[in-house]
């Protein structure tokens, strides 16, 4: 399936016209399919960027267990391996078996308070104990983190246009923003899995449960390899495989935006499921060994400061013709914990 693709250069350089036209696409798109993919985004997040962090990535998966460990925190924040998640339980069905997906999580939510326009200078996370202990690392998660939010912050621009919103109407929710940086291995399923996994050969197949997004803009960059897909959204009653152009970027939104705008924008299912055995290669690690076969991706999950009231927004195109709209208010943060609470808790039950 070819999801649409809007051009972010265009729309930042681009005459009020031009840009009109770009915010039109991009509210079609997210109105209809509730993903689009992002191109031309280098002048905020440069290739070499995003080269260096899946390189760094790749090394961290290719450590020993006891040595990813090392960043466990708290099953939420830091280390988890797999089997850690069973993120089909936010959506009420969780899965058979737990999420095999190993993930380095790096949130932003936590004090010191950060501001998005001054995101490598403020970085809250850069002098935690539990980080991979390599400097290369740490530079290049923070390079990765400061150019990614400032995508987030031109998608936000965009929005306001999009929704009929006056300009910097986002500003104050955006400037001290909730955001979480996620780095990711799907690795290929074992060949022989236990009796529930071999009775059912989708569930076998699956890496990462069937969900939705738990909060604003997602930003999902998915390497050369994705070009074949993995990724599935529910679309027409069925899942439709997207792959992912070079130099793209993925972007979905999360149910706290979905609620945000009355529903006007789609939050919608996906799923990862394991993709062509050709295309499961991790970038090379600086080590002599060969990194572990599978897949990595690099997801920004985006979001308004965690004690934003998020109620609908006060534009024609969201709020409601008659009657009141469909969501009462909620905190950004009560929203966010409650989905990811249930995805953990659901998996170290199981």
């Amino acid at each position: 399936m070819a999801i649409p693709t809007i051009d972010l250069g265009a729309f930042s350089a681009g005459s009020a016209a031009e840009r009109e036209t770009i915010a039109g696409a991009f509210d079609e798109a997210f109105r209809t399919v509730g993903f689009c993919s992002l191109s031309n985004y280098q002048h905020l997040l440069p290739e070499e960027a995003v080269t260096a962090l899946r390189t760094q990535g790749g090394a961290f998966f290719a450590l020993p267990a006891a040595e990813k460990e090392k960043s466990y925190v708290d099953g939420v924040c830091g280390y988890l391996g797999p089997g850690a998640e069973n993120v089909a339980a936010t959506a009420g069905a969780p899965s058979a078996e737990p999420d095999q997906v190993e993930s380095l999580n790096i949130p932003a939510y936590q004090d010191p308070p950060w501001r998005a326009a001054a995101a490598e200078a403020e970085c809250p996370w850069a002098k935690e104990s539990w980080l991979p202990a390599s400097a290369v690392f740490a530079d290049a998660a923070l390079a990765y983190f400061g150019g990614v939010t400032r995508v987030m912050t031109e998608l936000m621009r965009l929005a306001e246009l999009s929704l009929a919103l006056p300009p910097g109407h986002f500003d104050a929710s955006y400037e001290r923003p909730g955001t979480l940086l996620r780095i990711a291995w799907y690795p290929p399923p074992a060949e022989e899995g236990n009796a529930t996994a071999a009775a059912a050969d989708t569930e076998r197949q699956q890496l990462y449960g069937a969900h939705t997004d738990f909060d604003g803009f997602t930003l999902l960059q998915r390497g050369e390899e994705a070009a074949g897909g993995g990724l599935q959204i529910w679309s027409g009653g069925e899942w439709i495989t997207v792959g992912a152009a070079p130099r793209t970027l993925t972007i979905n939104i999360g149910d706290l935006l979905a609620r945000w705008t009355n529903d006007r924008w789609r939050s919608t299912k996906h799923r990862v499921m394991r993709p062509a055995a050709s295309q499961q290669q991790l970038p090379e690690a600086s080590s002599s060994s060969p990194p572990p076969r599978g897949r990595l991706s690099l997801v920004y999950f985006t979001g308004p400061h965690p004690d934003t009231l998020v109620e609908c927004l006060p534009s024609v195109k969201c709020q409601p013709s008659d009657g009141p709209p469909r969501y009462a208010p909620i905190t950004a943060y009560e929203h966010v914990l409650a989905k990811m609470q249930k995805a953990t808790e659901e998996a170290r039950a199981g």
